[in-house]
């Protein structure tokens, strides 16, 4: 199995969406990822992550399942034995 995680593209936090420069980045990401057969696409509530899947969703035909979970959190995670704040 194999996991992707994508990142929304160059987000305009002010209206949490993306960028003009973030559009074409989605647009580009849509057209690259096209031909990748994924089980399944999984998605943040977030605007900025809505706005940058929805070029590849467009694109392929595909529906994403929006996860409540994905939205931005602070946590701690362990790495090596050593603590990060993320």
């Amino acid at each position: 199995m194999e996991l992707w995680i994508v990142r929304h593209a160059d987000p305009d936090y002010a209206y949490d969406s993306i960028t003009e420069k973030g559009k074409r980045e989605a647009q580009l990401l849509a057209e690259r990822l096209a031909e990748t057969e994924f089980a399944a696409v999984y998605c943040s509530p977030l605007g900025r992550a809505q706005k940058t899947a929805s070029y590849y969703l467009k694109k392929t035909g595909k529906q994403a399942k929006t996860l409540r979970w994905l939205h931005e959190f602070e946590g701690t995670i362990t790495v090596d034995g050593k603590e990060e704040i993320c």
